[in-house]
């Protein structure tokens, strides 16, 4: 893949037009055929430059419209996250651009950190110190870009299992996560079920992660537009529920959120979500969904 870029460049200086359009065209069906390959094309066109943008923009544009396939792919030696360059992986990774969770975030910067170390030890405040290839340089990013990462975001389950036995965070930021996580404690199985929308992409089951306004938030990955995105309800001035696409790293209620249907809803349990009533917002079609709990109730319980 690095050798067919380096073609494009050749035929660009050379300017043998028909072949840089070839090249181009059998790196896109590559890509489309294997996602994590955009990061090696992305790779390495950002090094060679000016003759080859439009393929790093191509490459980008894969990343951004399917980023877990892309990022994270099942076999470890195809292309991924591990391709990237230091700089490249906050780029694609953790900017504001990104739509992967918090918890994959994690996995990205927890893969990338194996391509170049062969073992690790914990440090003395808790963050991973590679002892072998990886420059002193190299390890103050990974600690930089672990600090990025909303732990909190991160269910319980992965926090225990992975993140902490990573060594990758500190106690402290380990600490501070447990304790926001522990308003969410005893409702980590509530779920709810979106129905009947028509816009059929918002239909699903969404999990309770986090909390907005002490009130449960609920999110479900899923495609908008041939984009990977996650679906959110939430609740928001204490009477109005939403349900939208909630773009990472924004707050529920931004006018970055894209809303699909809403739902004017007082009561005195607030962490109760209704099951009828909504209405079409802004780009939501009819007829307007219906909504169950599963999970913390044992049937469909109306809400």
């Amino acid at each position: 893949v690095r050798s067919l870029v380096r073609v494009a460049a050749a035929a660009h200086y050379l300017d043998i037009p028909h072949l840089e359009t070839d090249v181009f065209k059998k790196l896109t069906d590559m890509i489309v055929e294997l996602p994590s390959l955009a990061c090696v094309v992305y790779n390495e066109s950002i090094n060679i430059g000016n003759p080859v943008e439009a393929l790093s923009r191509m490459a980008e544009k894969k990343i951004r419209a399917r980023p877990r396939k892309s990022l994270l792919p099942v076999k470890d030696n195809v292309g991924g996250v591990r391709s990237l360059d230091e700089s490249l992986l906050e780029t694609i990774v953790f900017n504001e651009q990104s739509t992967i969770s918090e918890f994959e975030k994690f996995q990205c910067l927890q893969h990338w950190v194996k391509r170049g170390s062969k073992k690790s030890v914990q440090g003395t405040e808790g963050i991973s110190k590679v002892e072998s290839e990886l420059s002193e340089e190299i390890s103050t990013t990974i600690t930089n870009l672990a600090k990025q990462l909303d732990l909190s975001r991160i269910p319980v389950s992965e926090l225990t299992s992975v993140v902490e036995q990573s060594h990758l965070v500190t106690r402290d930021d380990l600490y501070q996560a447990y304790r926001s996580r522990a308003l969410c404690a005893g409702r980590t199985d509530h779920k709810i079920v979106v129905e009947g929308a028509g816009t059929p992409e918002v239909n699903g089951t969404y999990i309770q992660e986090g909390v907005h306004q002490d009130t449960p938030m609920y999110l479900m990955e899923g495609m908008w537009e041939g984009r990977e995105v996650i679906f959110s309800i939430f609740l928001c001035s204490e009477t109005t529920w939403y349900i939208s696409i909630m773009p990472e790293g924004e707050m529920p209620g931004e006018p970055t959120y894209i809303d699909f249907y809403y739902c004017d809803h007082a009561s005195n349990n607030c962490w109760k979500i209704p099951s009828r009533g909504w209405q079409p917002i802004n780009i939501g079609q009819t007829p307007p969904p219906t909504c169950f709990v599963t999970g913390f109730f044992d049937s469909k319980d109306s809400m």
